[in-house]
């Protein structure tokens, strides 16, 4: 008998969910371009809404530091580093990187898209969220509690969070109410559970999408056992 010893996946192997990056080509954008970006995106993928976990991020130039403080500017510049990340369900990477080689128009500028990369969760305590999708006004408490009570119902247990500033975005012919948020201590289960699920609504309009947090943490020795 000859058995080969299968090897064990990591917790991040093991999600549904994946991060595909595509490179881009494209000198500028307004800083507040998700609405046209992800409306263009889905009507080269429609398939993509299959999912509701399924998330279109912003594109980000230099000036976008760690993402959880940032300098407002009507455009952003983006260098040739910059890269359009989909947050997606692994069944359907294969149809998602059709859009490799597509060419979209934003704002009067071209947008080329190119060649992709997988790239799983990392496994880290502190993640934080650009923008969660409010109600205007919201009282701070009361966004907390909501999200605490969405977020306990796939089991993450909120310990430590933090609301940052609140932002306008343009939805159309709307406007869409966001607040930042991190959420820190996080076990390394509820890490990938939060980073897969998100938080809120329009994930495909880049809210409710965590990614790790650039402090000490994030870089620190928290491995898998």
């Amino acid at each position: 008998m000859w058995q080969e010893k299968t090897e064990k996946k990591s917790i991040a192997e093991q999600s549904e969910m994946i991060d595909l990056s595509f490179s881009v080509n494209c000198k500028e954008l307004p800083y507040d371009h998700a609405y046209e970006l992800s409306s263009e995106i889905i009507n080269l993928i429609p398939d993509i809404v299959n999912d509701k976990r399924n998330a279109i991020q912003t594109l980000h130039g230099p000036m976008s530091g760690n993402g959880w403080v940032r300098a407002d500017g009507e455009n952003i510049f983006l260098s040739k580093r910059a890269k359009l990340c989909l947050r997606v369900n692994k069944l359907q990477v294969d149809k998602i990187r059709n859009i490799e080689g597509k060419k979209i128009k934003l704002f009067g500028n071209d947008l080329s898209i190119g060649k992709s990369k997988t790239k799983v969760f990392l496994v880290v305590r502190d993640l934080f969220c650009r923008f969660v999708s409010c109600q205007e006004d919201l009282p701070e408490d009361i966004f907390l509690e909501q999200v605490q009570k969405e977020l306990g119902a796939h089991n993450v247990h909120i310990n430590k969070a933090l609301c940052g500033q609140s932002k306008r975005i343009i939805f159309g012919d709307e406007t869409l109410h966001t607040r930042s948020l991190m959420i820190a201590d996080l076990s390394k289960e509820e890490s990938i559970r939060l980073q897969e699920e998100g938080v809120g609504g329009q994930r495909l309009y880049g809210c409710g999408i965590f990614l790790p947090h650039k402090s000490i943490d994030a870089v620190s020795n928290f491995k898998e056992d």
